[in-house]
């Protein structure tokens, strides 16, 4: 962490607007932290990172797997542009954003965050779980991230202070995605913009192996699960193929494995994302897909305006702006 950036952030726990400031422990002082003035409340700082949970809560799964996987889905390892372009398409955001301030809730191992930087923009990004780890080894070269382990409900920023703010991938995988939705509008600045996209809930998305089996792999140990689910994808992957280019989105939904077939890929690189992609299925405490209605419903309720609700790469993507 970058010592500057102690003015960027305030204390969760009493939400004072004072700065925090940087320090060693009492017990070691070598071991640098955060202490709020007001409250008295300590953060550490661990490889560098401001770490603002007690606990990752419901999202250790996510923390394994993107520790494990922390170079998959980033497009300077792919070569290919699938992050990119998924980004592109959610948002529809300029290419360059030099100047203006970004807020990126659940940021993984850092995919989305990869592009954002590009985009010479001061990038804050965040996950609940260790994956920010990997996202640190993945982006941390970079002197416009400001990276941090926090909670989607207690950030720990000053409101209404971003450009833009984003969240894909992420908020159906929270205990309450209407209300994770609401304090990601609350960091919004006058004019600023948030787009987030969802699952969708629908027969034809709930007919499918992942929400018959998730009641019990969402219990099961984390690193028996993805032995499971490697072993099990990579025996049925070729059959998935087959059955994806024969039959399209059903075929897709007979299987209880993910098959990719990205074209810019080799098939062990999409053989890799889609042992990620099933495990990311099944492992979750949380996912609580959501119709377009409910999440237009989001929007007006959050007052915004300029907004556009719809069916998107990854279920369905909303924007919205913060009125002037």
């Amino acid at each position: 962490m970058k010592r500057e950036d102690c003015k960027y952030y305030i204390c969760p726990a009493c939400e004072s607007d004072g700065e925090l400031v940087e320090r060693g422990c009492d017990s070691s002082p070598a071991r640098p932290l955060l202490k709020c003035g007001k409250c008295g409340e300590t953060y550490p700082i661990e490889g560098g990172i401001p770490r603002f949970i007690k606990t990752d809560k419901y999202a250790s799964s996510f923390g394994m797997q993107w520790n494990l996987n922390r170079r998959t889905q980033l497009d300077s390892y792919t070569g290919a542009t699938i992050s990119r372009d998924r980004l592109r398409e959610s948002t529809r955001w300029p290419r360059q954003m030099a100047g203006q301030r970004i807020l990126e809730a659940g940021s993984g191992a850092g995919r989305f965050t990869e592009t954002l930087l590009d985009t010479g923009a001061e990038v804050f990004s965040f996950d609940l779980s260790s994956a920010v780890d990997a996202n640190m080894r993945n982006n941390g070269h970079n002197e416009n991230l400001h990276l941090f382990q926090g909670d989607i409900f207690h950030i720990p920023l000053k409101k209404a202070s971003f450009d833009k703010v984003l969240c894909l991938g992420m908020i159906q995988h929270t205990p309450d995605p209407e209300r994770a939705f609401r304090c990601l509008v609350e960091y919004i600045r006058p004019g600023g913009e948030i787009v987030i996209d969802v699952y969708t809930k629908s027969l034809r998305h709930l007919l499918q192996w992942k929400y018959l089996l998730r009641p019990l792999t969402k219990r099961m140990d984390e690193e028996r699960l993805y032995r499971i689910v490697s072993a099990w994808t990579k025996r049925l992957y070729p059959m998935g193929l087959l059955l994806r280019r024969s039959l399209g989105g059903l075929g897709r939904r007979l299987m209880p494995v993910v098959a990719h077939s990205f074209s810019d890929l080799s098939e062990e690189a999409n053989l890799e994302w889609s042992i990620l992609d099933t495990f990311d299925m099944y492992s979750p405490a949380h996912d609580h897909p959501q119709t377009i209605a409910t999440v237009l419903h989001w929007f007006f309720e959050a007052g915004l305006r300029d907004v556009t609700v719809e069916y998107g790469l990854n279920g369905i993507v909303g924007r919205g702006a913060k009125p002037t």
